[in-house]
């Protein structure tokens, strides 16, 4: 079952005449870890995508596009809050998403998307 962030990989690497082993080279990882990250195996860690990035200088919709596909390939998030305040709106976010009986509904998660994506251009 190949992942979304396998899906744009893959695409990239169509794109630009590419092989596995081309793609490992560049990234300095194994050719066995970017295939793990495709077929879904393995979780996309954190910054690969943007070292994907970097290494194959995207911009704009398609380095929007590589994230969204990697935060939809990932079940769990790192976040490192540096405030009482980030930590607060972290640690109540992440009982929420997690909280059967208190969920967030469709539309408070809309809605929290929205903010999030002002400035950022996607």
């Amino acid at each position: 079952m190949t992942t979304e962030i396998g899906k744009e990989l893959r695409k990239l690497r169509i794109d630009r005449d590419e092989r596995l082993y081309d793609m490992s080279q560049r990234l300095e990882k194994s050719s066995a870890f970017i295939s793990a990250v495709e077929r879904g195996s393995k979780s996309p860690p954190s910054g690969f995508e943007e070292l994907v990035i970097a290494a194959y200088q995207l911009a704009g919709d398609a380095a929007n596009a590589l994230r969204r596909a990697a935060d939809r390939s990932r079940k769990a998030f790192t976040v490192e809050a540096r405030t009482p305040l980030e930590r607060d709106a972290a640690g109540l976010m992440a009982r929420r998403m997690s909280s059967k009986m208190d969920a967030l509904s469709p539309d408070e998660l809309e809605k929290i998307l929205a903010i999030l994506r002002k400035g950022d251009g996607d």
